[in-house]
């Protein structure tokens, strides 16, 4: 029956927000560190921490969207293989890519995003893009599989195989990726491939490049294959002005040379073959068609099926035999145990996995021929010791 208390007399429980500026008062008070007390000894005097603790900003964690629908990735329309590669500091203007593609003999360009990013400590050099514009530029096994462009198109990560070892066992799983100023995106290994791409370690949509902070508009591939390189350096200097870098992309011609070594350890009929075959692949070396021969058989001399199933000279899988087959001694008919059938096979399966365009793209074709880096390793031995 005793008189209400005013609400001002009432003792209030500390909310959310009172809290938080309490917190914020004591770390303006002590330079952003925070200070822990500690429970009194049996003197009863308090114990400090004299060691602050720093704040630091931690880093955003973003995660590539594949919950919508992915854009739509047209279906491939020509393998083009790339002839110029342009480069500039600054954004590269629509109309300024318009004036180059319109130019008399140029077949097709791609607008690159770039950049860096870091994932389970690798440093890849990435490439964003439109997969309906740049995958005519990868190389032709890869450019012609539809699974995997949906795939970058859903924000997957493709990696090369040459750069695949740290990931081999994260296929299919997210991984933090490091972009730009310290950005993590929770990204899914969506394929391993041969890209041949200049320079391209990983291709990803656009959407996740930017999520990445990589550079947009920077880089222009130009595929012009019946202008010579001069005439194509003169149109894009028209293009994009004097301040863009420009690199020739085309295959250089391997050399023809032969070694004392080959000539010591190859059959000559079997060296005859592999010249014969490489020759129909412009810019693949004969010696990695040779090294492989001797990797695989010992150029013939052992060609009984492995444990895997493969079969022949080079030891093709039936069911890749089929898909690169060639009927290399004219005699209508493809034979996986014909040397000649069987090289000149191998040659064609190389080529498409963009072993002409050399550099990074010979390793992954061979690494596709065989998934194994020690395979890799050795094949590039034998091939330096035939042409030495």
């Amino acid at each position: 029956g005793g008189p209400r208390k005013g609400v001002g007399s009432v003792p209030r429980r500390p909310t959310a927000t009172s809290t938080l500026a309490a917190i914020a008062a004591v770390l303006a008070l002590t330079g952003g560190a925070l200070v822990a007390e500690r429970p009194p000894h049996a003197d009863g005097k308090p114990v400090t921490a004299t060691r602050p603790v720093p704040l630091r900003p931690r880093p955003v964690v973003l995660r590539a969207d594949r919950s919508g629908p992915a854009v739509p990735v047209a279906p491939l329309s020509a393998i083009n293989a790339p002839d110029l590669v342009v480069t500039s500091k600054r954004a590269i203007s629509t109309p300024a890519l318009r004036r180059l593609a319109a130019a008399p003999g140029v077949g097709a360009v791609a607008l690159l995003d770039v950049g860096h990013l870091t994932v389970r400590g690798q440093r890849l050099r990435t490439v964003a893009a439109d997969p309906s514009a740049v995958r005519g530029f990868t190389a032709p096994l890869t450019a012609r599989s539809d699974a995997l462009w949906q795939s970058v198109a859903r924000g997957d990560l493709v990696v090369s195989f040459a750069h695949s070892h740290a990931l081999r066992h994260r296929f299919g799983a997210l991984v933090r990726v490091r972009g730009r100023s310290h950005r993590i995106v929770l990204a899914r290994v969506g394929a391993f491939a041969s890209l041949g791409l200049p320079d391209g370690q990983v291709v990803v949509d656009r959407r996740t490049g930017w999520l990445l902070g990589l550079r947009p508009r920077r880089e222009v591939l130009v595929s012009a294959p019946r202008l010579p390189v001069p005439s194509l350096v003169a149109l894009a200097r028209q293009a994009f002005g004097a301040g863009v870098g420009i690199r020739d992309a085309r295959p250089q011609l391997a050399s023809t040379a032969i070694g004392s070594f080959a000539l010591s350890t190859i059959p000559g009929s079997y060296l005859a073959l592999y010249r014969g075959a490489a020759a129909t692949c412009p810019g693949l070396p004969w010696t990695v068609l040779a090294a492989i021969g001797a990797v695989e058989t010992g150029h013939g001399a052992d060609p009984s099926v492995s444990s895997k199933g493969a079969v022949g000279p080079m030891q093709f899988l039936p069911s890749s035999f089929a898909a690169s087959a060639v009927d290399g001694n004219g005699d209508g008919i493809a034979d996986i145990n014909d040397p000649a059938d069987a090289i000149y096979s191998a040659a064609r399966y190389l080529c498409l996995a963009g072993a002409s365009r050399g550099g990074q793209s010979l390793d992954d074709a061979i690494f596709s021929y065989n998934h194994a880096r020690w395979y890799v390793r050795r094949v590039l031995r034998y091939a330096a010791a035939y042409a030495a």
